[in-house]
């Protein structure tokens, strides 16, 4: 069985329990515009109904896991339905009945870092860096701190907010996440490793890691 998406998303039904969402649009740097926001949560929609599903990656083509929200086409008005939907996505994968993987190979920078964040595990390439970009545009992330402070702890949230900070694969590894950790996987990996088994646990306090 075959899950549509509309052309942003590639999804992929093929290895089951294992549903597989593509973010497929590099030159905007996956960016989560209008349709990628309904292609997205359309996408999860669909696994959670599908039989036999248990466990829904998603993953990026491209140098860019995401690039954020798209504000640079809309006016302040413009912007607070789609924060609404983002907001809205993030809580169905952070709340998803489905074990919820975000699997990293490139730069998350903004609602990007609120996307990886609001999964239950986060799985780094060699690639993966996270930036919240907000605060450089006058903007406060307000729609992503709630999971990204989940993950790390609030005032860890707080202080990478405010600086704008950069974390790489390699620096992560100095801050602990108090939800399911960013795993550690060797080069041509990242993508093999987004099928852990069974749902996703209600406990969210243990930290998992892979050796380098």
């Amino acid at each position: 069985m075959a899950l549509t998406a509309p052309a942003p998303l590639r999804v992929d039904t093929g290895r089951p329990p294992l549903v597989r969402a593509t973010l497929d649009t590099p030159a905007t740097r996956n960016r989560l515009d209008d349709d990628m926001l309904t292609a997205l949560t359309g996408a999860l929609t669909a696994a959670e109904a599908a039989e036999g599903a248990e466990v829904f990656v998603l993953d990026a083509t491209g140098d860019s896991f995401c690039s954020g929200i798209a504000l640079g086409e809309a006016d302040r008005d413009g912007w607070r339905p789609r924060l609404t939907a983002v907001h809205h996505l993030l809580q169905r994968l952070a709340d998803s009945p489905l074990v919820t993987v975000a699997v990293v190979d490139g730069a998350a920078t903004g609602g990007g870092v609120g996307l990886a964040a609001a999964c239950d595990h986060v799985i780094a390439g060699p690639r993966a860096s996270f930036r919240m970009t907000e605060v450089l545009l006058g903007l406060v992330p307000a729609v992503i701190l709630p999971v990204v402070a989940e993950r790390t702890g609030r005032h860890r949230a707080f202080s990478l907010a405010l600086g704008a900070q950069h974390v790489s694969r390699r620096t992560g590894r100095r801050h602990r996440p108090r939800r399911p950790a960013h795993r550690r996987l060797p080069p041509g990996t990242a993508a093999a490793a987004a099928a852990p088994a069974g749902r996703r646990p209600r406990s969210r306090t243990r930290t998992q890691a892979l050796p380098p």
